[in-house]
């Protein structure tokens, strides 16, 4: 099954310890989302396809899917849909997606913020940090601060 990975599940290190058996496909982008913390990362569509969030493609097994459907509180705290997701050689791949479902307007941690911008720089993707990561957490602070 292809999985599309968008925060935390981006890193390499922590999925191999909660997917062992997953294989990293490629980098692409989601188009016509944006990345937003509640706490945690999630997509949400914008309709506009000059927004986009970088995502990691893995090729994952039905173990692997159990395993990250315990670690996102799936089916509470984040649901499933299948998505397209544009890979770096132009190709349109589908794939599985959690979306959360239970919104917290707090800022992420200084830790699960920095797992994921090392993610960018692993893959590839430092380029999108002030694009996309920065911008998101602006966005958290200020909902927190707007509450």
């Amino acid at each position: 099954m292809k999985y599309i990975a968008y925060g935390s599940n981006m890193v390499r290190k922590q999925m191999s310890l909660r997917c062992p058996e997953a294989k990293l496909i490629g980098t692409g982008h989601i188009h016509g989302a944006r990345l937003e913390f509640y706490l945690h990362a999630t997509v949400q569509k914008t309709g506009d396809e000059l927004d986009w969030v970088p995502a990691a493609l893995w090729e994952i097994s039905e173990q692997d899917e159990r395993n990250l459907d315990s670690y996102e509180g799936f089916p509470k705290y984040y649901g499933k849909e299948e998505w397209p997701v544009t890979m770096n050689d132009g190709t349109e791949v589908r794939g599985m997606i959690y979306l959360m479902k239970q919104f917290r307007n707090l800022p992420p941690t200084n830790l699960y913020f920095n797992s994921i911008t090392d993610a960018y720089r692993e893959l590839g993707l430092e380029e999108e940090i002030p694009l996309v990561l920065e911008p998101a957490l602006e966005r958290s602070r200020s909902r927190r601060n707007d509450t």
